[in-house]
C-alpha cells in the first residue's frame, strides 16, 4: 500500500497552532516554533497545481503542540483559540507560512503542501477554516480530496532572507522507541515510503521529492553541525493521534527490508506520549537543513586536482589483484587513505590544502564485486572518505569503453552495461552517493584515439550521456576535450546533445597547457568562452604543462598556477568584473564565488590567478615507512595539473 500520496503545494510544511498559554518555563522565540494541530476530519475541495483550496477541519484540538526550530530543544502547547486570534499576526507577520496538511482517506495516508491563508477558527464548533494554495498535486487525488478522516497540520517557522531552511517528510506504517543494546533509544519506522518530501521554510515556495536513499546519505552534511528537531505524528491505536517531539541522529538504513531507524532524545513536553508507545500511519518530519542535492553543485565554486595515483613512468598494468590502473578502488586505500594505522592519506593532503573536487581517470566499476560485469561496492570506501573531508569526486566513463576492440574484447558492444554499472557502483542505500559531483564521459575524445576520430567519438559520447541522463537525472556530466580546437567542440556538443539535458545537467570542460604568463590563459581560453555565451558552466579538467624544461612538479605548478604544492586557481568577483582572490588568514586558498546568471556564463575577464603561497611538500615517514601528514606538510603523487572551475 502505497504510505504517501504526495501533492506538492504553494509552499512547502507545516502547520499548527501558537498560542497564550504555552505551558514551559522558558518558552523561547515564538517566531521560531513548528506548529502541530491535529482534527478528527475534514474536507477539501479541488486540488490542482496552482489552485487554491478551501480546507475546512472538524473536532479541532482544543491546544495545539509546538516544538522548537534547532538548535533550541523547546516544546509546548498553547490554545488553539489564542494562537489563531492573537498569535498568528505575531508568528507569521504578512507572510503566510508553508504547511503540510496530512491526513487518511480509505486507509492511505495523504498529503497536501502550500501557503496558509485567511485562517478562521470557531471555538464553539471546533472548526478551523483555511485557504491552501497548491503548488503541485499528484494523480492521487484527481480534482478533489473530498472527505477524509484524522487531519494534522504542521506549520513551519518563517525565515527573514536571504536566510534559507528545508524540512523533510517520510512516512512510515509503524513506529516506535526502543532501547538498542547499549540502552539507549532509538526510534524505529518500519515499512517507510522510499520517497522523502522535502519542502521549504517560507517566503521560499518550494518541494520535491527525493529518495530515502540520498537523504540518509546526505545526513552528516546537513545536520552534522546541529543535530535536528523532528516530530512523528502518528495513531496510537485508539484512532487519534498523537505527536511526538524529538531531536535525532545517526540515521541506519536496511534497503532490503524497508527499515530505518535513528539515535532519538525524546524532547519532554506537556502532551508528549509515553516513550514506549507505538504509532501506525505515521509521519516524520525532520527540521531543517541544506537541501544539499547534486543537481546544486555549482552554486558553489570548486577547486580541485586531476588525480591518477600511478608511478611516473607507467606504462601498462601489471597482471595480478592489480589488473588495471583505477587506484581509487579499496584495493589502494594505503594510497588515497590509511588502512590499519598505515598509510599516504592522499585525500587528507588535498584537503589541506584548500581542495574539495578530484577528477578521476581510469575506473572498474567491477571492483568490490565477485560477478562478471557486474558493479561492485569497491569504491565506496574512497567516495567515503572523501565526503568526510568535504570532497566531491568527477567519476569517469573511461577511453577503454570507447573501443571498438580490445584483443577478444569488445568494449564498445557493452556501454549500455558499462554505464548502467558504473552509476551502480557508486550507490549507497540504493542512491548515488553524496561525494559524486558529475560524470566525465572519455577524455580528449576530439582527439584521435584508438583509430577513430572524432566523428564517430562525438557521437558516441552524446550516446553516453543521454544513458547517463536516464540513469543520474539529477547529476551534471560533461565530455572533457582539448584546446586544439575546443570552441568547435563546444557548439558541436551543445547541437547534438538533447537540449534539457544540454541546459540543466551539462558543464563543457577543456584541458589546456596554459602558463601564468601572459593573456593566454585569460583571452584564448576564458574570455573566449564567455564570448560564446553558451549558458552552461566550464571546467578546466586539466590545467598544466608539457615542458620537460621547466623542471621539478612545484616548478611545474608555480610556472601554471602562480604557486607551488597543491593549490588551485580561485577567483572572486568584484560587482561586475573578476579580480584577484587573497589568501585566507589560515593559509588556506581561498574561495571564489560567482554572481553570473546560470543562464548567462561569465568567466574572469580582467584577473590573473592568485599567487598565494602553499607549503611545499615535506613528507615525514610514520612507523609503516610511508609518508604521513602533520599540519601544513602535504604529500601526494597527482599528474602535475590542476583543474579549476568557474561558475557562471
Amino acid at each position: 500500500m502505497k504510505l504517501f500520496h504526495l501533492l506538492l503545494l504553494g509552499m512547502a510544511l507545516f502547520i499548527a497552532g501558537c498560542g497564550g498559554d504555552d505551558n514551559t518555563a522558558d518558552n523561547g522565540d515564538p517566531t521560531q516554533r513548528i506548529y502541530v494541530l491535529a482534527a478528527a476530519s475534514g474536507n477539501a475541495g479541488a486540488a490542482s497545481a496552482g489552485l487554491d483550496v478551501t480546507v475546512t477541519l472538524s473536532g479541532v484540538e482544543p491546544e495545539v503542540d509546538w516544538y522548537s526550530d534547532r538548535p533550541d530543544r523547546l516544546t509546548g502547547d498553547a490554545k488553539t483559540q489564542a494562537f489563531i486570534d492573537a498569535d498568528w499576526q505575531q508568528v507569521y507577520g504578512g507572510v503566510a507560512p508553508n504547511a503540510l496538511l496530512q491526513f487518511h482517506v480509505a486507509g492511505d495516508v495523504h498529503a497536501l503542501f502550500g501557503s496558509v491563508r485567511d485562517v478562521a477558527y470557531d471555538g464553539n464548533a471546533r472548526s478551523l477554516r483555511f485557504t491552501l494554495h497548491v503548488a503541485k498535486a499528484s494523480d492521487a487525488f484527481s480534482a478533489s480530496a473530498g472527505g477524509f478522516t484524522r487531519p494534522v497540520l504542521t506549520l513551519l517557522n518563517n525565515l527573514q532572507p536571504p536566510a534559507e531552511g528545508s524540512s523533510f517528510a517520510l512516512a512510515a506504517a509503524r513506529t516506535a522507541l526502543a532501547k538498542d543494546s547499549a540502552g539507549n533509544w532509538r526510534l524505529e519506522l518500519e515499512g517507510v515510503d522510499p520517497n522523502v518530501l522535502w519542502m521549504n521554510n517560507a517566503p521560499a515556495r518550494s518541494a520535491d521529492v527525493e529518495s530515502l536513499g540520498q537523504f540518509v546519505n546526505l545526513w552528516s552534511e546537513r545536520f552534522s553541525a546541529v543535530l535536528p528537531n523532528a516530530s512523528v505524528a502518528g495513531d496510537p491505536g485508539d484512532g487519534d493521534y498523537d505527536i511526538m517531539p524529538l531531536t535525532l541522529s545517526d540515521p541506519r538504513y536496511d534497503v532490503a527490508s524497508g527499515r530505518l531507524s535513528f539515535a532519538a532524545t525524546l524532547l519532554a513536553g506537556p502532551g508528549v506520549p509515553d516513550a514506549g508507545t507505538v504509532l501506525s500511519n505515521a509521519v516524520l518530519f525532520v527540521d531543517a537543513g541544506a537541501r544539499g542535492i547534486p543537481s546544486e553543485v555549482f552554486a558553489q565554486n570548486w577547486r580541485g586536482v586531476a588525480y591518477s595515483a600511478i608511478p611516473a613512468k607507467f606504462l601498462a598494468p601489471p597482471t595480478g589483484a592489480f589488473f588495471d590502473s583505477d587506484t581509487t578502488a579499496e584495493a589502494f586505500q594505503a594510497l588515497w587513505g590509511s588502512k590499519n594505522g598505515c598509510g599516504r592519506n592522499d585525500l587528507e593532503a588535498m584537503a589541506a590544502q584548500g581542495i574539495n573536487l578530484v577528477r578521476l581517470y581510469d575506473y572498474n566499476y567491477q571492483r568490490g564485486s565477485d560477478k562478471w560485469e557486474t558493479g561492485g561496492n569497491g569504491h565506496i570506501a574512497f567516495l567515503d572518505k572523501a565526503q568526510s573531508l568535504g570532497i566531491k569526486v568527477i567519476i569517469p566513463v573511461s577511453n577503454y569503453n570507447f573501443k571498438n576492440r580490445d584483443r577478444e574484447n569488445r568494449p564498445w558492444d557493452n556501454i549500455d552495461n558499462t554505464v548502467t554499472q558504473i552509476v551502480a557502483s557508486v550507490k549507497k542505500n540504493g542512491a548515488i552517493h553524496p561525494a559524486v559531483h558529475s560524470f566525465s564521459i572519455g577524455n580528449e575524445l576530439d582527439l584521435n584515439q584508438d583509430g577513430e576520430t572524432s566523428a564517430t567519438l562525438i557521437p558516441k559520447a552524446v550516446r553516453v550521456a543521454k544513458l547517463l541522463h536516464q540513469l543520474a537525472p539529477d547529476h551534471y556530466m560533461t565530455v572533457p576535450v582539448s584546446n586544439g580546437d575546443e570552441k568547435k567542440f563546444y557548439n558541436l556538443l551543445r547541437d547534438q546533445l538533447p537540449a534539457d539535458l544540454y541546459a540543466n545537467r551539462f558543464y563543457n570542460a577543456v584541458q589546456t597547457f596554459k602558463l601564468k604568463t601572459g593573456d593566454d590563459l585569460k583571452n584564448n581560453i576564458l574570455q573566449a568562452y564567455d564570448d560564446l555565451k553558451l549558458g552552461v558552466p566550464l571546467v578546466i579538467t586539466e590545467l598544466g604543462t608539457n615542458s620537460k624544461a621547466i623542471g621539478s612538479v612545484d616548478a611545474k605548478v608555480d610556472a601554471v598556477v602562480g604557486r607551488p604544492a597543491l593549490c588551485a586557481n580561485t577567483w572572486t568577483p568584484t560587482r561586475n568584473r573578476w579580480s584577484r582572490a587573497s589568501p585566507s588568514s589560515n593559509g588556506r586558498t581561498p574561495t571564489g564565488s560567482a554572481t553570473a546568471s546560470p543562464t548567462t556564463p561569465r568567466a574572469p575577464s580582467a584577473s590573473t590567478p592568485t599567487t598565494a603561497r602553499c607549503v611545499s611538500p615535506r613528507p615525514e615517514r610514520s612507523a609503516c615507512g610511508t609518508p604521513r601528514h602533520k599540519s601544513g606538510r602535504t604529500f601526494t603523487r597527482t599528474r602535475p595539473t590542476t583543474s579549476t572551475s568557474w561558475r557562471p
